[in-house]
């Protein structure tokens, strides 16, 4: 390969490549541009005259990350205009931050919140209109749980949306009510019922949105996203993004299932694009979350056995979408966290391979949580990827967690099993769902999985998030890995974890990202 007049060295590094080999310890990594030029130990690899050295040494090299699940774009709307409530504590302080945004915004304007976590507060239980309307006045609020799957409106963002005690569940969906018949606020995989009477955002919003997501990316080391669901709007705000400079990482754009249709009229399928932005695979979702009680379960929740959560669409409906996808050569990605939402999803993807024989599909469930020894093992007969993200169990595991109160000890051992997945061969991309977004967090929670049947070695969970994240969207080939041919993406962190206590993973620093040959972040 012809060096370019100024390459760049990576030396002195512990080097974690992305293939789950061994780390290499005082390494060598050259970029001659876009590209990974050489890869070897120090002494074996000769550095290029006039190269752009960077001393790695007392710190780790790895291949950029790439968060294989993630709302990017959203995330960036979110940090524009909405309060983030992730990090309260009770009612009582997510209350205060909405009264802050309401002294902010003035009144009688929409107010949003995201991020808040009734397992983590110490009142252990969902937000009402009643705890809302208490500092809401005639602000209409709209507060999104941290799965998005549950909503909290206060009473005026009730009446604008014309939501009463006579409104229906909708398909898939749940209204809580009083015994009396009024509605408390609470929208379980309903949000669909209030989101559109919210003012829109523009474009212009959505780009800035992506901008700073970007530079938050960076800053943790991420190189790559898979977004995970965009209409017509979001693609054009990416390619947008793109053609402005915006957007700095690499992004793999799901498309809703909604623009099937339209998607295959275009003649357009999964991989179409090049390594900046490339068409990925129709989402879809068949249940929703445990933290809203609507993922679909075989059997009840420990702590509501009234319920096992909700099929987001009729099983019949979503068979036919997934063959339709199938059959015009595109991947889907399937929202299932559930273990009986899980089997319809294999169900319906096994047959779709019937009707339409094809080789590497790589039909990917999104989440993927409670599984079975038998789910599993279809799964690797079937070639199917699941799509995992590590950072929900340092969120919700271990004792008194949301895991353990929604599903019981018992089935504890079968949600996120990553080692007999990896044990059975099966190919598992991770990612955060932005929950929270930070694949060094997710990397820190597999390999510290609390059921330790399930842990996983610091180099496999590194895998998760590069050569194995790569492979679910077909581009294990061009990146993932360190590899001499591959893209130049690269993430230096600040200290070697190899040398450090697996529980401190999480709290390393990102040193240096680079994406493309080109330095886009540094640790000041």
């Amino acid at each position: 390969m012809t060096l370019e007049p100024h390459p760049m060295a990576i030396i002195g590094g512990t080097l974690i490549d992305g293939t789950g080999r061994p780390p290499v310890r005082d390494s060598v990594v050259v970029l001659d541009g876009d590209f990974i030029a050489a890869v070897g130990k120090n002494g074996e690899i000769e550095l290029p005259k006039g190269a752009n050295v960077i001393d790695a040494s007392g710190r780790t090299v790895l291949p950029g990350l790439i968060d294989a699940h993630m709302h990017f774009m959203g995330l960036g709307i979110k940090m524009i205009r909405a309060v983030d409530l992730s990090d309260t504590k009770s009612i009582a302080e997510a209350l205060e931050c909405v009264e802050g945004k309401i002294s902010e915004h003035g009144k009688g304007k929409w107010i949003l919140g995201n991020g808040w976590d009734d397992s983590k507060w110490d009142d252990r239980r969902f937000i009402t209109k009643f705890d809302v309307d208490t500092v809401s006045g005639d602000n209409p609020v709209i507060l999104s749980r941290v799965c998005g799957h549950m909503t909290t409106l206060n009473s005026k963002a009730l009446e604008v949306a014309g939501i009463t005690k006579d409104t229906q569940d909708p398909p898939g969906g749940q209204v809580d009510k009083t015994p009396e018949g009024e509605p408390t606020g609470v929208l379980r995989d309903a949000g669909h019922l209030a989101y559109p009477f919210v003012p829109p955002v523009s474009e212009e919003m959505a780009i800035e949105g992506l901008r700073r997501a970007c530079d938050r990316a960076l800053e943790l080391g991420c190189t790559g996203v898979h977004e995970a669901g965009l209409d017509g709007f979001g693609m054009r705000v990416y390619q947008k993004a793109l053609k402005r400079g915006v957007l700095k990482l690499r992004a793999y754009l799901m498309w809703r299932q909604a623009n099937a249709e339209s998607m295959d009229a275009l003649g357009l399928q999964t991989g179409f694009g090049d390594e900046r932005i490339r068409i990925g695979s129709a989402k879809m979702m068949i249940d929703g979350s445990m933290g809203a009680h609507t993922a679909a379960l075989f059997e009840p929740y420990d702590d509501e056995s009234e319920t096992k959560g909700l099929l987001m669409m009729d099983e019949d409906e979503l068979r036919e979408r997934i063959k339709a996808v199938h059959a015009q050569g595109s991947q889907v990605a399937v929202h299932a966290i559930g273990d009986y939402a899980i089997e319809v999803v294999i169900n319906a993807i096994e047959e779709a391979m019937k009707a339409s024989p094809r080789k590497d599909h790589r039909h990917r469930i999104e989440h993927c949580e409670l599984l079975t020894s038998t789910q599993i093992e279809r799964i690797r007969q079937l070639g199917i990827v699941p799509s995992m993200q590590p950072n929900f169990v340092g969120e919700w595991s271990g004792p008194d967690g949301l895991y353990q109160t929604r599903i019981g000890e018992r089935r504890l051992r079968q949600n996120n099993p990553y080692r007999f997945l990896l044990d059975e061969g099966v190919r598992v991309a991770f990612g955060s769902d932005g929950m929270p977004f930070s694949p060094l967090y997710g990397i820190w929670s597999a390999v510290n999985h609390p059921v330790r049947q399930s842990r996983i070695s610091l180099e496999e969970a590194v895998k998760g998030f590069t050569l194995d994240a790569a492979h679910s969207s077909f581009e294990e080939d061009i990146k993932g890995s360190v590899e001499p041919g591959k893209l130049a993406d690269i993430t230096i962190l600040e200290k070697n974890l190899t040398e450090i206590p697996p529980d401190e993973i999480k709290d390393v620093k990102v040193h240096v990202t680079i994406v493309g040959g080109k330095t886009l972040y540094q640790n000041s």
